[in-house]
């Protein structure tokens, strides 16, 4: 299964890429997606893991691009921001986590998709 991960905060993106290797998973990381969807035809990935708190990226517009590929979307962001969370429910990540659910549960929230 390959894994894609749009997160430009190096140290919780190399956290979660380690993880997601440990586990199996063919791994990517890309910092600054720009919403460059041709990225997503190069890949190939699953799943799409996004940090919603992401100041380079944008998610909302984001997602949707990857859910018209049939690409499998779980955003994650802090405990608190409950309003990014609803939204990117709102335009159709399949699961939204919190920052310490990713790095602690990663494989599971994986296979519960």
């Amino acid at each position: 299964m390959k894994v894609l991960i749009i997160d430009e905060n190096l140290m919780l993106n190399s956290k979660i890429s380690s993880i997601s290797k440990s586990a199996g998973y063919d791994t990517k990381i890309v910092a600054f997606f720009k919403e460059n969807f041709e990225k997503f035809d190069e890949i190939k990935p699953d799943i799409l893991l996004i940090n919603l708190e992401s100041r380079s990226n944008d998610p909302f517009k984001i997602i949707p691009g990857a859910k018209k590929r049939g690409i499998k979307v779980i955003g994650y962001c802090g405990h608190t921001r409950t309003d990014l969370a609803n939204k990117a429910k709102e335009v159709g990540a399949d699961f939204v986590a919190t920052n310490g659910m990713i790095v602690s549960q990663l494989p599971q929230i994986i296979e519960g998709l």
